[in-house]
Order: structure tokens, then sequence, then C-alpha cells
């Protein structure tokens, strides 16, 4: 008897809020779409779409220049030292070596640890 009370209370609670729930959506929808269409908004988004324009036409433009001047390599990063690359007599400053990928050698990580368990709580 009380979850058939429950079950109406629910049925009868979800029917009036779905009424008051549509009237108020349809009040919010119609403002928005007053708002929408008026001219300052209008403006503001027509000039917002411009300067989005402007600014990825700009990017665009950036990257294209940067990837014409860009080689790409695909033999990866050298093994050997940059002192060996670069001739004896050549006058290159010190710091063009300092860009280059240095062969240092990888140390293996730790294995991650397990967190001690918690007072109370059962081990696994």
């Amino acid at each position: 008897m009380a979850m058939i009370k429950l079950a109406a209370g629910l049925a009868v609670g979800y029917v009036l809020g779905s009424r008051a729930g549509r009237e108020k959506y349809e009040q919010i929808a119609a403002t928005a779409r007053k708002v929408n269409a008026h001219p300052t908004v209008v403006q503001a988004q027509e000039k917002a779409k411009a300067l989005l324009s402007t600014g990825t036409d700009k990017a665009t433009t950036k990257l294209h220049e940067v990837a014409a001047t860009t080689t790409p390599s695909t033999a990866g990063p050298s093994t050997t030292p940059a002192s060996s690359t670069t001739p004896a007599s050549s006058t290159t400053p010190a710091s063009s070596t300092a860009t280059e990928p240095s062969a240092a050698p990888k140390t293996p990580r730790p294995a991650p640890r397990k967190p001690a368990p918690v007072t109370g709580q059962p081990t696994l």
C-alpha cells in the first residue's frame, strides 16, 4: 500500500512539474530568440566572427610560412657527438651545437610501489 502511494505521488509530481517546466522552458526560449534577434547582438556576433576569421587566417599563414622553411628530419636524433659533425676550421658559434640533441643514455625507471594499507583495511 505504501509503495502504491509513493508511486502515485511521484506520478502526480512528475506531471505537474513537467507542465510547469515546459511553460518555463518556452518562456526562456522565447526570450533567448528575442535577444538573439536584437540588432546590437547581431552586430556583436558579426564582429566576433570577423575577428575570429582574421585570427585564424593569420595563424594559418604563419603555420604555412614555418612549414615552408622547416625541413623534416626522418633520420632521428644523431648519436655522434656534436664536435665530430662540425669541421675544425668552421667558425660557427658554440651556441649552435647546444641546440643539437645529446645522446645521453637513458636510465631505467624504478618499478611503481604499492601504497601502504590503511589501518583496518584488509590487504589483498
